[in-house]
C-alpha cells in the first residue's frame, strides 16, 4: 500500500471492517496516525499488536494496551512502559491478568489505582489493599467491583468520604445499607432522606425505610429525655 494516499491510509486503518491481513501490513506503515489507528482497531489479529507494543509512539502503545485483541505477553511488557497512560490502559483491559494488575495496583498514579479497582479481573485481596491505601475514587471503584469480599464492602460503606459510603451501600450486600443509615445522622439524614423521596437519587428505597425508623426513634428518644429533664414545680 506504498502508493496509496495517507489519507486513505489512515481511514483504512481506522474502519473496523478492514481484514486483518490488510491491517498487519499497515502496523509496519512509516506514519504514526496510520499506526495507532491500527493498533485502536478491534479487527487488528494480536500478532500485530504484539510488534505494535513495541513502537516507539506513546499513542501507539496506549492503543495497543487498550485494544481486548492484545496478547498477555504484550499487556505484561506494557504494564512497566514508561508512559502513564499506557499502564492505565493495561490496568483498564479486561484481559490483563490478574497478577499483572496486583502489580499495577502498587503505581505510583492514582489514574492506574481505579483502573485496577475497577477491573473485573483483579483479585479479591488486591481490591482490600486498595481500599485501605487509595483515594475517594478509587475507593468507590472498589465498591463497585463485585469481586471486592463482602468485610470490606461493609468497612467501605462507613467510609468518611460520603460517595464511597454510597457507593457502598447501594452494592446489595449483607448490612452495608444498615451500617450506611448508621452514619447519617440529622440533617444529614433529613436531606438524605427527602431526596430519596423526591426520586433524586439512585439509592435503593429501603435506605428511605431505614432512615425513616431511624428519625421516629430519634425523635421518641429527644421527646423522652425532655419529659425527664422538665423542671418540676411545687
Amino acid at each position: 500500500m506504498s502508493h496509496t494516499s495517507l489519507s486513505t491510509r489512515r481511514q483504512i486503518a481506522n474502519n473496523p471492517d478492514t481484514p486483518a491481513a490488510t491491517l498487519t501490513a499497515l502496523a509496519a506503515d512509516r506514519d504514526y496516525g496510520v499506526r495507532w489507528r491500527v493498533a485502536a482497531n478491534p479487527n487488528t489479529p494480536p500478532a500485530a499488536l504484539s510488534i505494535l507494543a513495541t513502537d516507539t509512539d506513546d499513542l501507539v502503545r496506549e492503543h495497543v494496551a487498550y485494544n481486548r485483541n492484545t496478547p498477555t505477553e504484550a499487556l505484561t511488557q506494557l504494564a512497566v512502559d514508561d508512559d502513564t497512560c499506557v499502564r492505565g490502559n493495561v490496568a483498564g483491559n479486561p484481559h490483563t491478568p490478574p497478577t499483572v494488575l496486583t502489580t499495577l495496583a502498587a503505581d505510583t498514579y492514582e489514574d492506574v489505582h481505579w483502573r485496577v479497582a475497577a477491573n473485573p479481573n483483579t483479585p479479591s485481596a488486591t481490591l482490600t489493599t486498595l481500599a485501605a491505601n487509595a483515594d475517594g475514587y478509587t475507593c468507590q471503584r472498589v465498591a463497585e467491583n463485585p469481586n471486592t469480599p463482602t468485610d470490606t464492602i461493609q468497612a467501605l460503606a462507613t467510609d468518611t468520604n460520603t460517595h464511597v459510603a454510597q457507593a457502598a451501600a447501594t452494592t446489595g450486600r449483607t448490612n452495608c445499607l444498615n451500617r450506611y443509615a448508621d452514619t447519617l445522622h440529622g440533617n444529614d439524614r433529613d436531606h438524605a432522606l427527602a431526596l430519596i423521596n423526591a426520586g433524586f437519587t439512585g439509592w435503593p428505597h429501603e435506605l428511605a425505610t431505614l432512615l425513616a425508623n431511624q428519625r421516629t426513634i430519634t425523635m421518641t428518644r429527644n421527646t423522652t429525655h425532655s419529659q425527664h429533664t422538665q423542671p418540676h414545680h411545687n
